[in-house]
């Protein structure tokens, strides 16, 4: 028996198809077509190599007679064919071994080359019925393998024709093993050569299985030997070798098919392990349809999914050009596919279809086209059909659910890393980008550049236009940015207003305020929002590195601080500074001291005397807070106090102050001195909305009266936030506590908003008061104070009054009470008790 493809599997129907790519050089059909004729010459060649003066035709008695019967026996060996399936190729199991042998021992080689390519087409053609390319491959092979044969025999064995009537010698035996063994390999060979050229290069892979087989070719090359040798010394054994032949050639196909149950088990089970292993969805249908084809015995496998109940189905196919998937769009199922989508198998000649489901979906499975060497599709090829399909469903349903699982991941971390609103980079993410491009920074010896913007007048537009207004002018900068720069730096929203850009530089500080201005410069032009025409201004704080830091953090909180110095100096752009970092790190050590020091009440309160300066008489005190630091000494209010403020301290601060000097007003009035007592404010006092409850407990738990207690704010605390700080003025107003307006004369518009706070008194401030005496502009200014607020019905404070000429003048000018170091510096509680007690006298006494 020999091995050879027949074209049943890949070259069926294959050679009809039109290469989709590539030249007319390069198209399967092309490549297969040259390999023939390459075959083809080669097999001439061979036989051209044996032309002798005069040939002969047969050793055997009969001449030409035994070379029909040779004809005859190789055109029907053809329609013999016990086919081997591997993978979607077929090998063909014959008996062309015992005319082989025959023709090599005894008939003339170019005879021989002939015959069995002539005699074995027209049985290819006749029985098989083979056409077109298909059965001049076919041809072209059989006429290889006879030429490959006929060489190697007359290499090892060289006599001439009738040497063997007398019997073979072991020299003809080994000759003719040989022959018949290299023919079928180089057979084995150009098949998978020509599957890979036309279909699949993957193919090389499975030739060594092929070759492995080469013990069947031994054992019928050995029944031709003996039966040859038999044939010569008695012509009627030729009976006996047919017989056996036969009941040979029954015994394998038995075997053999029983092989390819077997085999077919264990293909399902390495389709299930395969597709297990793979967790990508494109790459798990692939293997999915290839692997069917094989199995089935298909020229082509897809899986159809419909879009919806009434929407079109998308198919993928894959047939035999190339591996590659198809995908399309099919509107509307084929009547013979609907049973599948519906639920139930689908069996016809030519085609099959099996439903699966994917996730609650109904989808199906196809496989059209069943390769002759196979027959048509059976109820036993459907059984195995479905048990494949309902494996690759589920393996393509769990990859579905795994890509979905793996997108929601994916979207969630998008999400994590990017502004909801403008799709840039957010804080998290700015931070890693820089950290990775300071480390490239780092390893080229550059440096980068963190540029902070922070649009201004935002919030206006807020007010004015509405949020959606403010959200697309927000869009608009970033992807100006993002234009802007493009692969040369990355632009991320912060949140609110504020955007970061990180642009890698030559190291230099030049450079990246170089790149600041261009960025200044785009977010400046106009910005056109529907019928809107807007502009906007950035202010711009850049840090670089390393100049000023080599961290992430450092350089972002750099570039802050800068950003923040050009938004109050109203400069546009400014280049970190090291002597403008307020948040210095000895800053920040004295807010831990500080806040250690409200903690434990070690901050100490002073009282300052008001005097009536046209009596003389104490009429109160303000208490006014001092920190004296255990290392660092006495720590300015001026200091401390905006620390408090801005490191969340001042609350506690200011509720340690406001308890004190009421505890400290109930005791002097216990002792026959009922003065008032004033605490300041900070500005963020009156947005706390518990402030009035706060005060109404105290009073009530130190036995003050309401009137007794006089807060102190500045006009720039009531700016701050308008409408919440005239809601707690009021609400303070109620509780009977008097409220003044400290620092008065400095701001912007408090003659315009003086009528309209529930105020008592007004305090003008010292910067005025302590020139007033020698400089007629302050004295004007001062005169005009203590009219304006008589005329309101204001209580007038002058503070900062130093010196004799001051506090006459003041008097002189019906200004209600007066305090400052000419009267009285700040004393500590006790010193003030007893300066009380003292009667220490005033100018007026």
């Amino acid at each position: 028996m020999e091995r050879r493809h027949l074209g049943g599997g890949r070259l069926d129907g294959a050679f009809m198809a039109v290469a989709r790519h590539g030249t007319w050089r390069t198209r399967p059909g092309t490549r297969v077509a040259l390999l023939t004729t390459a075959m083809t010459v080669a097999s001439a060649g061979a036989a051209a190599s044996f032309v002798a003066p005069e040939p002969g035709f047969t050793a055997l008695r009969g001449g030409p007679w035994w070379l029909a019967a040779l004809a005859v026996c190789f055109a029907l060996t053809e329609g013999f064919t016990l086919h081997l399936r591997v993978r979607r190729g077929a090998h063909g199991m014959t008996v062309s071994e015992f005319p082989m042998v025959l023709g090599v021992l005894a008939f003339d080689p170019i005879a021989v080359i002939v015959v069995r390519a002539v005699a074995g087409g027209a049985g290819l053609f006749a029985l098989r019925r083979q056409r077109g390319p298909k059965l001049a491959f076919n041809a072209a092979l059989l006429a290889v393998q006879a030429s490959v044969a006929v060489l190697v025999f007359h290499a090892v064995a060289p006599h001439a024709l009738g040497a063997t009537a007398g019997g073979l010698d072991r020299r003809d035996w080994l000759a003719a093993y040989l022959a018949m063994l290299t023919s079928d390999a180089v057979a084995a060979v150009l098949l998978t050569a020509v599957i890979a050229l036309h279909d699949d290069p993957g193919e090389w892979r499975n030739l060594p299985a092929t070759l492995r087989n080469s013990w069947q070719v031994a054992v019928t090359t050995t029944i031709a030997l003996v039966g040859y040798s038999a044939c010569i010394r008695n012509s009627w054994s030729v009976g006996l070798v047919a017989m056996v032949a036969v009941v040979l050639f029954l015994a394998y196909r038995a075997y053999a098919q029983l092989g390819n149950g077997n085999r077919e088990v264990e293909q399902l089970y390495g389709f299930t392990r395969e597709l297990e292993g793979i967790r990508d969805t494109d790459r798990l249908l692939l293997v999915a349809l290839d692997r069917m084809r094989d199995l089935l015995r298909a020229a082509s496998a897809e899986f159809d999914v419909p879009q919806s109940a009434t929407g079109p189905l998308r198919r993928a196919r894959l047939d035999g050009q190339g591996g590659e998937i198809h995908t399309e769009l099919d509107y509307g199922a084929h009547p013979w596919l609907e049973p599948a989508l519906a639920g139930g198998p689908v069996l016809e000649p030519g085609r099959m279809a099996v439903p699966v489901s994917l996730d609650g979906e109904p989808a199906a499975f196809i496989v059209a086209d069943s390769f002759p060497d196979s027959g048509p599709f059976t109820a036993a090829r459907l059984r195995l059909f479905q048990a494949l399909a309902d494996h690759a469903g589920t393996a393509i349903g769990r990859a579905v659910l795994n890509d979905r699982l793996r997108d929601e991941a994916a979207d969630k971390l998008y999400v994590s890393l990017h502004d909801q609103l403008s799709g840039l980079p957010n804080r998290r993410y700015f931070h890693e980008l820089l950290e990775a491009a300071l480390a490239r920074a780092r390893a080229a010896g550059t440096g980068v550049a963190v540029v902070l913007l922070d649009l201004d007048r935002f919030k206006e537009i807020n007010d004015a236009l509405g949020h959606d207004t403010g959200d697309l002018l927000l869009c608009e900068v970033g992807e100006r940015l993002r234009a802007h720069l493009q692969d040369r730096g990355v632009v991320a929203r912060l949140g609110g207003d504020e955007f970061a850009v990180l642009i890698p530089t030559d190291g230099s500080t030049g450079a990246a305020v170089a790149a600041a201005a261009e960025l200044a410069s785009v977010v400046e032009r106009t910005i056109r929002l529907g019928p809107l025409t807007l502009s906007a201004r950035a202010s711009i704080g850049v840090a670089a590195a390393p100049v000023h830091g080599d961290a992430a953090q450092t350089l972002i909180r750099h570039a802050d601080v800068a950003m923040y110095a050009a938004k109050e100096n109203r400069a546009g752009l400014r280049l970190y500074d090291p002597a403008t970092d307020v948040n210095s790190r000895e800053r920040l050590a004295l807010i831990a001291d500080l806040r250690a020091a409200v903690e434990r009440a070690d901050l100490l309160v002073a009282f300052q005397a008001k005097v009536d300066p046209r009596t003389g008489r104490v009429t109160g005190a303000e208490a006014l807070c001092r920190w004296q630091h255990p290392t660092l000494g006495n720590i300015a209010p001026d200091v401390f106090i905006p620390l408090a403020e801005h490191s969340g301290l001042v609350r506690p601060l200011t509720l340690h102050v406001l308890e004190f000097a009421l505890l400290r007003r109930a005791a002097w009035s216990r002792s026959g001195h009922d003065l008032t007592i004033a605490v300041n404010l900070s500005p963020n006092s009156l947005m706390d909305v518990e402030l009035p409850e706060t005060v109404e407990r105290l009073l009530a738990r130190t036995g003050n009266p309401p009137e007794a207690l006089t807060l102190e704010i500045t006009e720039s605390t009531i700016l701050a936030d308008p409408a919440g700080s005239m809601a707690t003025l009021e609400r303070l107003q109620s509780l009977g506590v008097k409220l003044s307006i400290d620092d008065f004369g400095t701001g912007y518009s408090s003659l315009g908003r003086l009528r309209e706070l529930p105020i008592h008194e007004v305090k003008i401030d010292k910067s005025f008061v302590q020139r007033s005496s020698i400089d007629h502009r302050d004295r004007a200014v001062v005169r005009s104070a203590i009219q304006l607020g008589h005329a309101l019905d204001l209580k007038v404070v002058a503070e900062g009054v130093e010196d004799k000429a001051t506090y006459d003048y003041l008097a002189q000018e019906g200004c209600d009470v007066v305090q400052g170091y000419y009267l009285s510096r700040p004393l500590t509680p006790d010193a003030f008790q007893a300066w009380l007690m003292a009667g220490v006298p005033t100018p007026a006494r």
